[in-house]
């Protein structure tokens, strides 16, 4: 059976590991803000009923039967037993995002080997940032910090928050400073994924000024 042919909609979705698990987290707690809001519309339908809801109108005839009494309950079980189907369909729904969650690594980011480090020298500082399943991570925010140093080892980073590229590349500029003699001095690389999940590496450097 072929799939109907509707005009001016495409229906083509790139989506990746790290961008759905959101999505379907939202759409159940939205799901679950709908099923409230019903819980809540049968609870006033009973108050309104039994006159325990001030809405300023009056009954005709003023006394409620037990006939009326007996329908609304009905009403609202049937309400409430609809709420209740849709509460397991939720919760499989819920638990199959939680093994998506389970079955994807937390992610990583790296820093590549940084070579020909000298006293005074600018190089370049590279990495990748990636996500569940190894999936590269685009717009993503890595900090570098020196987080560890010899003398007065330092390093002055020409951006020290860039954001990765489409391939969860980020590069950067390292200009390495020391004291007279051997020096070593400790690069960190710190982001969070979509997911919240913080990750970091570290690179040890060890360089000689003269």
């Amino acid at each position: 059976m072929a799939f109907p042919n509707i005009p001016n909609i495409t229906p083509l979705i790139s989506a990746t590991t790290e961008q759905t698990i959101p999505l379907l987290l939202a759409s159940i707690a939205l799901e679950e803000l709908a099923l409230a809001h019903m819980m809540n519309a049968a609870a006033e339908e009973l108050q309104f009923v039994l006159g325990t809801l001030d809405t300023g109108v009056t009954f005709t005839p003023a006394e409620v039967s037990l006939e009326d009494l007996l329908g609304i309950n009905d009403s609202v079980r049937g309400t409430l037993r609809d709420v209740i189907k849709k509460e397991m369909l939720l919760e499989f729904k819920f638990e199959n995002v939680l093994d998506l969650l389970a079955s994807t690594t937390p992610g990583s980011v790296t820093i590549n080997p940084v070579t020909g480090a000298t006293c005074g020298a600018t190089l370049p500082i590279s990495g990748t940032l990636v996500g569940a399943l190894g999936v590269p991570l685009a717009g993503v925010q890595v900090t570098l910090a020196v987080t560890g140093a010899t003398g007065g080892a330092n390093v002055t980073f020409s951006n020290s928050t860039p954001f990765t590229d489409v391939n969860g590349n980020f590069n950067v500029l390292g200009t390495f400073t020391g004291v007279s003699g051997p020096n070593s001095v400790t690069i960190t690389a710190t982001a969070t994924t979509p997911l919240g999940v913080t990750v970091s590496t570290s690179q040890t450097i060890t360089f000689i000024c003269p």
